[in-house]
């Protein structure tokens, strides 16, 4: 059963995905091997992150991979890439965390395969991570996986290509359902009255979006009461 987690404001629900990923970051690196992390694009995740960089010393053994990529140029303010690398990598008080770009932007269908492959050798043939971190979209999407597109109903590959997005960038790369849901531990973080209604959705399982058919594979909701008032 997913655990609801509603907190005062955006803040706070930040500050518990933060303590959540340091948490899990730690008692990965106790036994000893290599930590997969794959992260949420947005203005929301980025607070979080941000809070995370204070908190977490080394990075060693740290793999942070992304969920999903929006097909610009790397120094583009649209990149997730160029995100996480500004709000974590920059921030590393000591020995940075290995940050796994998606490369090849200008042949999406290439980068996700790519990148599909990069998490095979990294974790081996079904890979598992140790933590995801999803967004949401006021439209019910999560990644790059929007409600009614076919790239959301992909079982089989890691990794897709987005084509015709129904936002820009049109054209994107994301992880798939399958491998997102198969983490130890994956949350789906949310703030504002706008998710309101998405949420709402998540929670009753409404298949029509994309994390709506998370089930079991949803460990938490960490939310504002704005998005869940309760």
């Amino acid at each position: 059963m997913t655990v609801v987690t509603a907190l005062p404001d955006a803040e706070a629900a930040c500050r518990r995905v933060a303590n959540l990923l340091a948490s899990n970051i730690a008692d990965a690196r106790q036994l000893g091997r290599d930590v997969h992390v794959s992260l949420a694009g947005g203005s929301t995740p980025r607070r979080a992150y941000q809070l995370l960089a204070d908190m977490e010393g080394s990075w060693d053994h740290v793999h942070l991979w992304l969920g999903d990529e929006r097909c610009v140029p790397d120094e583009d303010p649209e990149s997730n890439a160029k995100m996480v690398e500004e709000e974590i990598c920059a921030r590393a008080r000591a020995t940075p965390p290995t940050l796994h770009r998606i490369e090849h932007h200008d042949r999406p269908d290439d980068a996700a395969w790519a990148y599909g492959q990069a998490l095979i050798e990294a974790m081996g043939p079904e890979p598992v991570f140790d933590f995801v971190l999803l967004g949401l979209g006021e439209d019910g999407h999560t990644a790059s996986l929007f409600p009614g597109h076919p790239a959301a109903a992909a079982q089989v590959a890691p990794v897709v290509a987005v084509r015709n997005a129904p936002k820009p960038p049109p054209d994107r790369i994301s992880m798939t359902l399958p491998l997102l849901a198969r983490a130890r531990r994956t949350i789906l973080l949310a703030a504002g009255e706008g998710k309101r209604e998405p949420l709402d959705r998540v929670l009753a399982g409404d298949d029509s979006i994309p994390p709506g058919r998370l089930g079991k594979g949803l460990d938490e909701v960490v939310c504002d009461v704005a998005a869940h008032p309760g």
